[in-house]
């Protein structure tokens, strides 16, 4: 299981509460590392989950599960931030972020590997400050899956494969590799039905995508 060390790390979501990992014992916890000024990757995870979101309730679960984006970029990610993309984009599950120190060990628990590099000329420009970003961030990605008693039983590197359509606020966040992403999915890959596969092996039933 995660150890106390880690399970009890200070997290505060997009509402200023104080979470930790333990706080989630009890129901199946589905982890994705993240950020919100990405503009690749991280956009079509959070669109994979709000169809994993609507599935769950369809199957009346929700309950059960804690779907959890948690922030690789805590300089930035304040509460407020979070709030914002929640806001934007109906993430209404728990994203939370945790001082730098905590991140780098939650990442490397987790076997996440995070990178600061510097931000493509020109830069992009903040969705919620409109000035110029001064830096980006690679990172892992895939989810980390943990049961209701807080062991991690599954864990993807894999890429989100997104269908659909996407949230019109996530779509613009997306840079034109992350536009590319979206149209020619990153192989293997990830989608709400693998994901809801996981989920019900973890609780025990299985989960039907929702439509």
């Amino acid at each position: 299981s995660v150890p106390a060390s880690l399970s009890e790390i200070p997290l505060t979501d997009q509402r200023g509460r104080s979470v930790d990992i333990a706080s989630w014992r009890g129901k199946t916890v589905l982890i994705v590392p993240f950020l919100t000024l990405c503009t690749d990757i991280c956009p079509l995870d959070t669109g994979n989950l709000l169809q994993v979101r609507r599935a769950l309730a369809a199957d009346g679960v929700a309950g059960r599960v804690q779907l959890v984006e948690l922030s690789i970029d805590p300089g930035r990610d304040t509460p407020a931030r979070l709030a914002a993309y929640t806001a934007l984009t109906g993430a209404s599950w728990e994203l939370v972020t945790e001082s730098p120190a905590d991140a780098a060990r939650l990442e490397r628990f987790f076997g996440w590997v995070v990178q600061q590099v510097a931000e493509p000329t020109p830069p992009s420009i903040d969705w919620w400050t409109k000035r110029p970003l001064t830096y980006d961030v690679d990172h892992s990605d895939g989810f980390v899956l943990l049961d209701a008693r807080g062991d991690e039983v599954f864990a993807t590197a894999a890429a989100p494969d997104f269908h659909g359509t996407l949230n019109p606020a996530l779509h613009r966040f997306l840079d034109d590799q992350g536009r590319d992403h979206l149209a020619h999915p990153l192989q293997p890959g990830w989608n709400p039905a693998g994901a809801l596969s996981a989920l019900g092996w973890a609780l025990g039933r299985a989960l039907p995508v929702a439509t």
